[in-house]
């Protein structure tokens, strides 16, 4: 065999065995993906067998139409509009899409969409390759269906919690920052004001997040509303309420609480307080002295809280606060410490409006009373 021989011979097997890869590259995409090609127009001159099978039509019925046989009609126009313009400018094509079954049936495909150039670099067909996300855009749904149920019934149980919260004040006697972290909180408060001109006012902080101290603080909230009414003394209050709140507390539940009764001339304050920060009294002069829980944080076994009395003659302003205030890693919440607030009260719609903006890590609940 001459040497001209086994080259031909030899340029005969490379393009055997590169036209066999090809084969088998062709095979494994087409094994793998839904495959079709169009001319410039758009109109089909190739569907492999997965397109045949996702879509419903036979081979003969999708060569020669236009792709849009399989469009959704539920589909906004833009997106085809940005699809055309991307593949029109020789760029890929990448996105997910609705099509239509033959029998009207719907399924989903990540597709990508790849304009084929000739030596000329102009577009003389298109080939997409998509994967079939049906079965994962469904699940999806059924999530995302899910996670708005849940939020609704969320928001549904926030609107009954936040019908137990009470302010009998207007502005001008006092501010409130109330921003729970979650829908539902375990935060609550609320401020009174009975006929003689005294005033009560109170937070609850359920220990934990989410619905069980949010209903803990809700059932404790509801009985307070009820007692408020008809018992005037503090003391007689607790007496009443403490025996009937060990029947909402889980076994390792606890309640933290600042509890506040002022004398309708404004001179006496009577408080029981437990687990929580101490609360301020700003006297006049801009001094401002710090008044320290009197109990421990109230358990299923705990005894009634014991009651404290104090002269405020003199005193312009007190602030309540829960943790979550002043437990956190927020810079921008540095400058509304307590002891800043209860001095520049004007502050405290600014801390409202910011914590608004925020993903606080805790439930805040502030309450400011002019005395």
């Amino acid at each position: 065999m001459n040497e001209s021989s086994k080259n031909t011979n030899s340029t005969d097997e490379m393009f055997i065995m590169e036209r066999s890869l090809k084969n088998q590259y062709r095979h494994i995409v087409d094994a793998t993906n839904i495959v079709s090609k169009t001319d410039i127009h758009g109109v089909i001159t190739y569907a492999n067998s997965k397109f045949v099978e996702i879509s419903g039509y036979s081979k003969e019925e999708l060569i020669g139409q236009q792709h849009n046989i399989v469009r959704n009609p539920d589909i906004d126009d833009a997106l085809f509009k940005e699809l055309w313009d991307t593949i029109k400018s020789k760029q890929v094509w990448n996105g997910v899409i609705t099509n239509l079954h033959k029998n009207g049936s719907k399924y989903t495909v990540e597709a990508s969409i790849f304009p084929i150039l000739d030596g000329k670099g102009d577009i003389v067909e298109y080939i997409a390759i998509r994967h079939d996300i049906t079965k994962l855009q469904e699940l999806n749904d059924k999530i995302n269906a899910l996670h708005c149920y849940d939020m609704q019934q969320q928001h549904i149980a926030r609107e009954k919690l936040e019908m137990g919260i009470v302010n009998d004040l207007n502005d001008k006697e006092c501010k409130v920052i109330y921003a729970p972290s979650d829908i539902l909180s375990g935060d609550f408060y609320s401020l009174y004001k009975a006929e003689d001109g005294s005033r009560f006012l109170y937070i609850i902080d359920g220990q934990g997040h989410g619905v069980s101290p949010a209903l803990t603080v809700f059932a404790v909230s509801s009985t307070m509303n009820q007692l408020v009414k008809r018992v005037s003394d503090l003391q007689e209050l607790t007496d009443q309420l403490f025996p009937t709140i060990k029947t909402f507390l889980g076994e390792i539940e606890q309640l933290s609480y600042t509890m506040i009764k002022i004398s309708a001339d404004s001179k006496k304050l009577y408080y029981a307080s437990a687990g929580m920060y101490p609360f301020l009294i700003k006297e006049k002069g801009m001094k401002v002295k710090e008044v320290k829980a009197n109990n421990i944080p109230f358990m299923n076994f705990s005894e009634a809280p014991i009651v404290t009395e104090i002269d405020i003659e003199g005193v312009e302003s007190i602030l309540l606060y829960s943790d979550g205030l002043v437990e956190h890693e927020d810079a921008e919440l540095h400058v509304f410490s307590p002891q800043i607030l209860i001095k520049e009260p004007l502050l405290i719609e600014s801390a409202k409006a910011t914590m608004n903006e925020m993903k606080l890590e805790d439930d805040v609940t502030l309450l400011y009373l002019k005395i």
